[in-house]
């Protein structure tokens, strides 16, 4: 069995930081050896700043709501009692332990993290100067210098091409993914197809059973009477339950007396027809209109009234 080879961009670490559901499920995947995810070193400190920055950002706000606690009539009010005291870490403790938990996490799960090497950086200014993909030969110079961090990590996701695994790429940013299919990378924008593509690469296919004839059906009777309002129930109720997540979702309907894959394909069904989004976690209604009209069904107060009791 191959394993798949996954480089992982800063665009979608945005997406999908670690402690996302969708990277936790990344994870199972390397833990069953089917995956192994791959981490370009700029990829990593983009990702580790961002985050420290928006908790310095959220430091300063925070220290900046304590003080006013303690001005005008505010602090009028709470003169006399003991001081108030807010302890936290300072920005260079967070920065070293930032670096610390990131390398650990990285260890951990065996991810590999692709360090900077000096082939790399050659190769990515030669990309600059040469104006090869990520960079667009038709922005001025001084625009296409943002794309520089997107070349490197490009020429570091070169270097895993060697390995014997099917390389791939989870990419958000639209002008490195055609960068890293030019360079034969198997681009997927979310995680939910990714995964689908492992269990099918590394299903193992059943033996076939003798099939038993049954009764005939007319053949406007194909579908069995389990199938009956499952489509109208799942609109609904991701309406009247305030979209839940699918999990959640299907064991309403499971609870309810449902055949839990009988409701997982019909999710599936009207997703394929353009009645919901898949988002990987969550099902999403393209018509709010529609999911409050089945909302209102009686077949799903119903189902309603079962769940909530």
């Amino acid at each position: 069995m191959e394993t798949f080879d996954l480089v992982i961009d800063t665009s979608m670490l945005r997406r999908t930081p670690f402690l996302h559901p969708d990277f936790q499920l990344l994870l199972r995947e390397c833990q069953k050896g089917t995956l192994k995810i791959h981490i370009p070193y700029i990829a990593l400190e983009e990702e580790r700043t961002h985050h420290l920055k928006a908790y310095a950002d959220a430091v300063a706000e925070l220290k900046s709501k304590f003080a006013k606690l303690q001005r005008g009539m505010l602090g009028m009010i709470v003169d006399g009692l003991p001081k108030p005291i807010m302890e936290l870490g300072g920005l260079d403790e967070v920065t070293r332990n930032s670096q610390d938990v990131f390398n650990r996490f990285v260890t951990d799960n065996k991810i590999e993290v692709i360090d900077i090497s000096e082939e790399q950086a050659a190769n990515a200014w030669a990309r600059f100067f040469d104006v090869r993909p990520p960079f667009n030969p038709n922005e001025p110079r001084e625009q296409r210098r943002k794309d520089i961090p997107d070349s490197w990590i490009l020429e570091a996701a070169i270097e895993i091409k060697p390995k014997k695994g099917i390389r791939c790429a989870l990419i958000a940013d639209n002008k490195l993914a055609a960068a890293f299919e030019a360079e034969d990378f198997k681009v997927y924008k979310d995680v939910a197809t990714l995964l689908a593509d492992i269990e099918q690469a590394t299903a193992v296919v059943p033996m076939q059973k003798q099939v038993v004839e049954g009764p005939l059906v007319p053949l406007d009777q194909l579908r069995s009477a389990a199938f009956k309002n499952i489509d109208v129930l799942i609109l609904g109720l991701i309406e009247a339950l305030n979209t839940p997540s699918k999990d959640a979702l299907f064991a309403a309907l499971e609870a309810a007396g449902y055949d839990r894959a009988i409701v997982e394909h019909e999710a599936q069904t009207l997703v394929l027809s353009g009645r919901l989004t898949d988002t990987g976690s969550h099902l999403l209604p393209t018509s709010r209109a529609l999911a409050k009209e089945a909302a209102g069904t009686e077949v799903v107060i119903d189902v309603l009234l079962k769940v909530l009791k």
